[in-house]
């Protein structure tokens, strides 16, 4: 059972949603794995009422199934799926680039921010950590990266699509890292992308965002 404390500054609902997205994200919990509502609530010390409305905001997320009479299930993502993901992906953010680079949006504390985590990555990357825990030590640090410059475009519109695609893009890189094996690529990739929003170049950067993405296998 989880220590209680854990309760103090979050509400159960984002107790449930965390636990569960940390299980589904590190792999405990496979592909079309069935949740267990029951279990989780005993696993957790509360209800089940708030394990149900963490499994709905999961669902809205992308992050699991709902099929009635049957149950919970984590979602399997296809190639096809990823693909159509990071076309998404690219769409919007070459739009959020040419906003960034139009509006001037990035500072120099703004860049070295954006370099802190690459280096991050770099270092995670260069760790005696198993490949499994690197794995998803870059995937966090990514996210956190792109989310950041999404932020800054202040494009409401398109950071709100991205934010409630994040979780499906973060199990879509999960899933091509586990194939590729690449993670100093992974966090080498950034480098490019920062050299050209610095210089004010959007479109290099765009295309440094392509080959960012096209590491992955986008078959």
């Amino acid at each position: 059972m989880i220590a209680q404390t854990s309760y103090q500054t979050q509400s159960l609902k984002d107790v449930a949603v965390n636990y569960l997205t940390k299980k589904i994200m590190t792999g405990e919990y496979k592909p079309n794995e069935k949740i267990n509502e029951v279990q989780v609530a005993n696993e957790l010390g509360i209800s089940r009422a708030p394990i149900r409305e963490g499994i709905k905001e999961l669902s809205s997320q992308g992050l699991v199934t709902q099929i009635p009479r049957k149950g919970t299930y984590v979602v399997e993502l296809t190639e096809k799926d990823i693909h159509e993901i990071y076309q998404i992906r690219v769409s919007l953010e070459n739009c959020i680039i040419d906003k960034i680079v139009k509006d001037n949006k990035l500072k120099e504390k703004d860049f070295k921010f954006l370099e802190k985590k690459i280096k991050t990555m770099e270092d995670i990357a260069n760790s005696d950590d198993d490949f499994n825990t690197k794995k998803i030590k870059i995937n966090r640090e990514d996210i956190k990266f792109h989310k950041y410059i999404w932020e800054k475009a202040d494009s409401p519109r398109r950071q709100e699509i991205l934010f409630d695609l994040h979780r499906q893009l973060q199990m879509a890189m999960l899933f091509d890292t586990e194939m590729t094996g690449d993670l100093k690529n992974t966090a080498e990739t950034h480098k490019d992308i920062v050299k050209y929003l610095r210089a004010g170049n959007a479109k290099n950067a765009k295309s440094a965002l392509v080959d960012h993405i096209e590491m992955y296998k986008m078959k």
